[in-house]
């Protein structure tokens, strides 16, 4: 969040805080950076100046493509940006009227805090899913080769680990089950850390064990194994359901249909990127296989419960 502080030269005079709100002062606001700003909140500083918080409002269309009930919604970011009135001390403040450049970096700040968030929602949500997909699965399992190797105490070292991987990262994903308790290390050799000690081991089948714990890991590492171990599946598939629950969460409709095609250019907005139909229907389809969305013909829908997860964690208007 963006701040300036008001200079006499360039200022809109206000005599209360009251009129800062849906008055003459707002209107040149929104005359000089966009007709979305809007001032979102004011209150008054020790010092006797009033911090005035700007927001900005925007429409979106969120029909649902089956049912073509036509719903425009304004979507608002709020603290985009935040001004400092002076307080002359003759009754009257001045706002300083800000570079609208400087709005825009705010705006384009808190939606990219928005994508985020709802990328680390999509993340949790969808993982214990997306697992039994082969693409995850591959790629995440030197980490659960590690974790088995503590599970079942067989005197596995780093080292012999390290060799026997294909992995290059097999010492930094050591060093990430080691931070979160998942494992020590003791003279190389891997042993179970606090978090397996305390689960009860015995309830778990082989593959309930990998999926339970691995998922506990991508839980709580989630930024780390993405960004710094550049396990690029983990980062996939979340932008695929991503492109269709953000509007269903936007909207606030569990049920919201959407068609293929406004999935791309929701993709598109949300990554800078447009994907062939082909290929997102491709994507699509394997979502649905192992139920992260409903997917009919050309048509996709939530699943309630991924929904209802995704919206706990996603800012709406």
């Amino acid at each position: 969040m963006v701040t300036t502080e008001a200079s006499p030269d360039n200022a809109i005079r206000v005599q209360n805080p009251e009129a800062l709100r849906g008055g003459h002062a707002e209107t040149r606001l929104k005359r000089h950076l966009g007709r979305g700003v809007y001032v979102h909140d004011v209150h008054k500083l020790p010092n006797g100046n009033l911090e005035v918080s700007l927001g900005n409002a925007f429409p979106r269309d969120l029909s649902d493509c089956r049912d073509h009930d036509n719903v425009l919604k304004f979507i608002t970011l709020r603290d985009v940006y935040t001004i400092e009135a002076e307080d002359t001390g003759q009754g009257v403040y001045l706002i300083d009227v800000p570079d609208r450049s400087e709005v825009i970096d705010g705006i384009d700040q808190r939606e990219e805090e928005i994508r985020e968030k709802l990328d680390f929602s999509m993340a949790q949500a969808i993982y214990k899913h997306v697992y039994d997909l082969p693409a995850v699965r591959t790629q995440l399992n030197p980490i659960l080769q590690i974790l088995r190797a503590a599970r079942n105490r067989r005197g596995l070292t780093v080292s012999r680990t390290d060799d026997n991987q294909r992995s290059k990262n097999t010492r930094e994903y050591v060093e990430l089950l080691k931070n979160f308790g998942y494992i020590k290390v003791e003279d190389d050799e891997i042993l179970p850390g606090e978090r397996l000690q305390s689960a009860d081991l015995n309830e778990y089948s082989w593959d309930e064990f990998g999926r339970k714990f691995l998922g506990d890991v991508v839980q709580r590492g989630y930024v780390t194994i993405r960004d710094k171990l550049n396990l690029s599946m983990l980062g996939h598939y979340q932008k695929y359901s991503g492109a269709y629950y953000f509007d269903a969460v936007q909207r606030g409709k569990q049920d919201l249909w959407l068609d293929i095609d406004t999935i791309a250019d929701n993709f598109e907005e949300l990554h800078g990127e447009r994907k062939d139909r082909f290929y997102l229907q491709d994507k699509l389809g394997e979502l649905a296989s192992v139920d992260v969305i409903q997917k009919d013909g050309d048509f996709v829908r939530s699943e309630k419960h991924i929904y209802e997860q995704v919206a706990r964690g996603t800012p709406t208007a």
